[in-house]
């Protein structure tokens, strides 16, 4: 029985093969008109000079401008050019899936009896060509018609997106974007935090370099600039390019202070060799989104919060925590005065000519401390403790600058030739450190007194390199 029922199917499945070749090989020609696309529209894109879209909601139109699109009336509100182009593209090249009804009697039911948008472009002829849009398709498609053709057409998704698009859609969501391998300059400020300014560093060394060290000054808040550490620097500098508009709220607002960004609540200015981004922050939106606004534009945004989270960063945390420190080759002379001594450190430089052509000449540099020769190694070694001695917290107090221990260092090269570096008792365990008439840091007197002992070893012939 079961034989029999298979056996019956197998055959009605074959005449209906056979069915169907026999009417495509009587039809051919029927065929592949079935298969082709319908042309509706054909232009030369670049022809295009204004597009109007008209809906219940208003009306839109883009007007070409020395080769850009602008939106007429908004002309200060930056475009995705590329986006706005979508829509010129759909006027430029648009085919039909199908022709749904030839003389419709009835336009309401797709939609068409009012359009939904009605789309106008103007040539550089100054003539036109005018598409409606019609509804959504149950297959995500659109109903479409042009002006002077009775017929309804099905057109492909993308065009009725494009034909439904509002300036939110096509507006520039893009922010100026920063090489943070070639970033020259940061300044970020938050309300109840402090003002953290960083310039790239144009006197670093090779030196520097190499180690990773001295890349960028931070010159605020404190009142002498200080190195900024490269590693914990990173994350600040990985969270930068996160920043994105992800909502638009207003233009051109009356009153900024319903964003709270009349009195800006932060502020963000970074700078790589070619591009600066500037924002403004300003009120949140709720608690997940700030308001913000860039400085040259009156356009409101919202961005989410969590990507500004790098701006609670602490100055203190980013800095590199040396109590001073200053290339060799800098300094010609140092002081240092500690427990009723004076020890006077020169550093005298010569150059040796070449003794052959096609040699260079050799710098020479004497090292004395109180008159005394001393040897490099061991000098350079004693140095080395001098300047890496570094700060273990900010300072919470005021002290009297009167010192233990005064190191004064003489330069030849910058703005700044004689640099003082002291150090005032801030408990048992630390020394308050004075630079520029002010003690913002405390370091532990166990590196200060290790210093000294290392200068003493120096003078006495004890101190050997490593």
């Amino acid at each position: 029985m079961r034989r029999t029922r298979n056996v019956i199917i197998l055959v009605v499945v074959l005449a209906l093969l056979a069915g169907t070749y026999v009417y495509l090989t009587k039809h051919p020609q029927q065929a592949e008109q079935d298969t082709e696309s319908v042309e509706i529209s054909k232009l030369n894109k670049d022809d295009i000079v204004k597009m109007m879209l008209e809906s219940k909601d208003g009306s839109l139109t883009f007007i070409k401008k020395d080769d850009k699109w602008v939106a007429e009336g908004n002309e200060s509100i930056g475009l995705n050019q590329t986006t706005v182009d979508d829509i010129a593209y759909t006027f430029a090249s648009l085919y039909a899936e199908q022709v749904v009804e030839e003389n419709p009697q009835d336009l309401a039911q797709y939609g068409l009896k009012e359009p939904v948008v009605k789309a106008t472009a103007t040539l550089k002829d100054n003539t036109t060509k005018t598409l409606y849009l019609g509804n959504k398709t149950p297959t995500g498609t659109y109903y479409l018609m042009t002006e002077g053709d009775p017929k309804v057409y099905e057109v492909w998704m993308n065009h009725g997106e494009h034909l439904s698009y509002t300036l939110n859609d096509v507006r520039d969501k893009t922010l100026p974007q920063i090489n943070t391998q070639e970033l020259t300059y940061l300044k970020m400020w938050k309300e109840g935090g402090r003002t953290i300014e960083i310039k790239t560093n144009e006197s670093q060394t090779e030196d520097q370099a190499q180690f990773g060290l001295g890349l960028w000054q931070m010159t605020q808040p404190y009142s002498e600039p200080v190195g900024v550490d490269t590693q914990n620097f990173q994350p600040v500098l990985d969270a930068l390019p996160n920043i994105a508009i992800e909502g638009f709220v207003e233009d051109n607002p009356k009153d900024l202070a319903q964003y709270g960004l009349d009195k800006p609540k932060g502020e963000l200015i970074v700078k790589d060799k070619q591009n600066t981004l500037h924002i403004l922050i300003g009120d949140d939106k709720d608690d997940t989104q700030v308001y913000f606004k860039t400085a040259d534009s009156p356009s409101v945004y919202v961005m989410s919060k969590d990507k500004l989270s790098f701006m609670d960063t602490k100055p203190y945390d980013i800095m590199e925590k040396f109590a001073y420190i200053v290339n060799i080759n800098d300094v010609d002379r140092i002081i240092v005065e500690a427990k009723g001594k004076t020890h006077d450190i020169t550093l005298t430089r010569t150059t040796k000519k070449a003794e052959e052509e096609g040699e260079e000449d050799e710098e020479v540099t004497t090292y004395k401390v109180d008159g005394k020769v001393v040897e490099e190694d061991p000098f350079k070694k004693y140095y080395q403790s001098l300047i890496g001695m570094t700060v273990d917290a900010e300072n919470d107090k005021q002290l009297e600058e009167v010192p233990e221990v005064k190191t004064t260092f003489f330069l030849n090269k910058g703005n700044k030739r004689e640099v003082h570096v002291n150090y005032v008792p801030y408990n048992n365990d630390f020394y308050a450190v004075f630079r520029g008439d002010k003690a913002e840091f405390v370091l532990s007197k166990q590196q200060v007194d290790k210093m000294l002992q290392d200068l003493e070893d120096l003078i006495a012939g004890k101190l050997k390199a490593d």
